[in-house]
């Protein structure tokens, strides 16, 4: 019998938080124009708009892991929740742009104090047999954050509520934070190490450090025409998280606190797991050319454009809750997430080539990938998860919400930079073709990293 019996509501309100992150990166963007109109904001105020946020979760998620270890899951959830709910507020009443931009740092502070919660809490309040379907709840949110974001964003706008245009994309996150922090309240134990530790307060600085100085160039580097400090600025993000990793094994070996236990990044299989995370987190670029082309090619208004991508979120929802249901391995389940991945982006590819607008071929496409990155999701991080003790279990989430973030920010920057810089040479159909067709060639690094993963757990 488990010792957590109301943990299925637990896991209701824990999957209820963690959906506002994903919702919140995709609903926001549907509300750029708005935000620009509003505040005559420049191209550059909009993109760190999007950035400030993503970059500040990326940064800081491993953190909430740890914070999460240490003082207790439920704790630290609901010190997201609270911090999510002011910032969102902040944003919606924000006076100016700079204002703006300020509150999506905070609403990035809170976002990476939860989802890190929800992959060490299945790991801690869920027995094994429990945890693959638990996994899949919690992977169907994201699925469903990629329509309702779409959808939403474009219903909300539309609507002109009390006078509200892009500020109801914030306030919508007001009831939901409300409901989780009540119920997260009541349905779930502050769970954490049983051997409590100082923060490691060196080893958050150099790891924040090193990935500020490797998200920031990749986000901003196509605005400054990747000039030479852009590659002189990843480098020594590389060079410090080499400092980072070296410095967290001395700590380890003088018994002193750490923020990532060093065995997680020498455990083979794990960082194998990772690389897979990260590059099937490159459909991200999907969502910044789709949209755009379809408004500024096509001249699709927000909700015309939340619809077309409903294909592709629709699929993504269901392969999760598929995923329980289906009894082959591990590894064969990710070969059949690529496989759907790499044709779904392909076939898409073609269609957009052939017929420049979206058809019911195009829907059918990406309902195809949709469903392979719906199955290949839950898989990777049940596979990732499992394999790492209970007591690691935080730092473990954090690094699979790195890999994630990361695998967007990175993939959405080639892959729009590949439509963005094609457009004016190739023409809009052919520029989006061509960036589509880049989503599935990456996937296939993934294929031969799971070979590698599948030769690694028969020794």
């Amino acid at each position: 019998m488990n010792i957590y019996p109301k943990r299925w509501q637990a896991l209701a309100y824990l999957t209820a938080g963690a959906f506002l992150s994903p919702l919140d990166y995709f609903i926001v963007n549907m509300a750029l124009p708005s935000i620009k109109r509003a505040f005559a904001a420049s191209d550059h105020q909009l993109q760190m708009v999007v950035a400030i946020y993503g970059l500040t979760y990326a940064a800081l998620v491993v953190c909430g892991g740890r914070l999460g270890d240490l003082y207790g899951r439920k704790k630290i959830f609901s010190l997201g929740l609270y911090l999510f709910l002011l910032s969102s507020l902040a944003c919606a009443f924000s006076p100016n742009i700079t204002f703006l931009i300020i509150s999506r740092m905070f609403q990035g502070v809170g976002a990476s104090f939860l989802a890190p919660q929800v992959l060490a809490s299945i790991r801690v309040l869920f027995n094994s047999s429990e945890q693959p379907k638990a996994v899949s709840i919690f992977s169907s949110v994201f699925g469903l954050a990629s329509v309702a974001g779409q959808l939403l964003g474009g219903f909300l706008l539309n609507l002109h509520w009390a006078a509200f245009s892009w500020e109801t994309v914030f306030l919508v996150n007001v009831p939901v934070t409300l409901l989780c922090i009540i119920g997260i309240h009541y349905s779930m134990d502050n769970n954490r190490e049983e051997k409590r530790q100082p923060i490691d307060f060196t080893g958050a600085l150099l790891l924040i450090t090193s990935l500020l100085m490797l998200i920031c160039p990749i986000i901003f580097g196509r605005k400054y025409h990747w000039a030479w400090w852009i590659f002189a600025l990843l480098l020594t993000g590389l060079f410090l998280l080499t400092v980072f990793y070296r410095y967290e094994i001395k700590a380890t070996q003088k018994n002193k606190p750490v923020l990532i236990n060093p065995d997680l990044l020498q455990h083979q299989p794990f960082v194998l797991c990772l690389s897979i995370i990260f590059f099937y987190n490159f459909t991200s670029g999907l969502f910044i050319c789709y949209p755009y082309y379809l408004q500024q090619f096509l001249n699709r208004d927000p909700v015309e454009t939340g619809l077309a991508i409903i294909p592709y979120g629709l699929a993504f929802f269901i392969g999760p809750l598929l995923i329980s249901r289906i009894k082959h391995s591990s590894h064969t389940m990710i070969y059949i997430g690529l496989g759907l991945l790499i044709s779904g982006f392909s076939m898409a590819s073609i269609f957009i080539y052939l017929q420049e607008k979206p058809s019911i071929e195009m829907d059918i496409s990406l309902f195809l990938a949709g469903l392979g990155h719906g199955i290949i999701m839950p898989v990777m991080m049940r596979e990732a998860i499992a394999l790492i003790d209970r007591e690691k279990a935080g730092q473990a989430s954090g690094l699979i919400s790195i890999s994630i973030q990361t695998g967007s920010v990175t993939g959405g920057t080639i892959i729009g930079t590949v439509f963005f810089s094609t457009i004016e040479s190739l023409g809009f159909p052919k520029a989006f073709a061509l960036a589509v067709l880049m989503i599935a060639i990456f996937q296939v690094a993934g294929v031969f990293i799971n070979k590698k993963l599948l030769k690694h757990n028969k020794l």
